[in-house]
């Protein structure tokens, strides 16, 4: 779930917490709200995972949790390394496709610009040419596979009781749960998401402290795993307006940027796939 500001609207009568709301300006601090991640908010700062980490007194990049505040280097505006306009200093953290990405051009030209041997060979301090572009170019990102329906009575048994008693479709939930796990209880990915939900740390702690009021099993149950990705799914289907595409967008990316209006390639990607695969397996 990891891409990642507007104050969120009351739906059906409900207040949203706080922890909800996610703020992006010219302050020094950023307040995380659930599913975002120290990448994310780096990215939108236009910084380094690792400065922000190094700033803060951040152990573990994986872990932060919502309503954290976080401090942003240079007050929160543009990074130091972006010098000028056609410019840019590469940062700590940085890779060729993301700086191409953040500057709406392609790797290939950034490679052909600054005459880069190896593109996947950048080093802190280079300084790179960001070569004009008449339009945005949207960045290259992998293509999700479509996923086989997962044959788990067990687990599609758990899926249907827990989404009815939140009140939201069954067949969302096991889209969500496929393309993220493939129902997996032991799915553990590199930014730390667990099982088959695959909620992330920071969003489970957010959810046992501010929305349940007490621990759960995540690693080890299923029920616990799909109860804390399913709370978390009403959640942001009432924030969304119980629209399915955004649902799943804030899923992945997290809820600010979606409230936003910013989806990054990736996440359309992730999106269409969770209603496609809800229209042909749970219609």
């Amino acid at each position: 779930m990891t891409l990642r500001r507007v104050l969120l609207p009351a739906l059906a009568g409900v207040l949203l917490p706080l922890a909800l709301v996610s703020t992006v300006s010219a302050a020094a601090k950023h307040t995380v709200s659930p599913g975002e991640t120290l990448w994310f908010i780096a990215l939108i700062y236009e910084t380094s995972v690792d400065e922000l980490a190094g700033s803060n007194g951040i152990l573990n990049p994986d872990f932060i949790y919502p309503g954290q505040e976080i401090d942003v280097p240079g007050g929160g505006g543009p990074a130091a390394g972006n010098t000028a306009a056609g410019s840019y200093v590469v940062q700590a953290g940085d890779t060729l496709s993301g700086i191409a990405s953040r500057h709406g051009v392609t790797t290939e030209s950034l490679v052909s610009a600054n005459a880069i041997g190896d593109a996947d060979f950048i080093v802190e301090g280079q300084a790179l040419s960001i070569p004009g572009t008449s339009a945005p170019v949207a960045a290259e990102v992998p293509k999700l596979l479509f996923p086989a329906r997962p044959i788990d009575a067990d687990t599609e048994a758990i899926i249907d009781e827990i989404a009815a008693s939140e009140g939201i479709p069954a067949g969302l939930v096991k889209a969500i749960a496929t393309v993220e796990s493939g129902w997996s209880q032991w799915a553990l990915s590199h930014a730390g998401a667990i099982g088959v939900m695959q909620v992330m740390p920071g969003t489970v702690a957010w959810l046992e402290n501010d929305v349940f009021g007490y621990d759960f099993n995540e690693y080890e149950s299923v029920y616990d795993n799909v109860r804390l990705g399913a709370r978390y799914i009403r959640i942001l289907m009432d924030a969304t307006g119980w629209d399915y595409y955004d649902t799943a967008a804030a899923y992945y990316q997290g809820l600010s940027p979606t409230e936003a209006g910013v989806y990054y390639p990736d996440t359309e990607d992730y999106a269409s796939m969770v209603l496609s695969v809800m229209n042909t397996y749970w219609p």
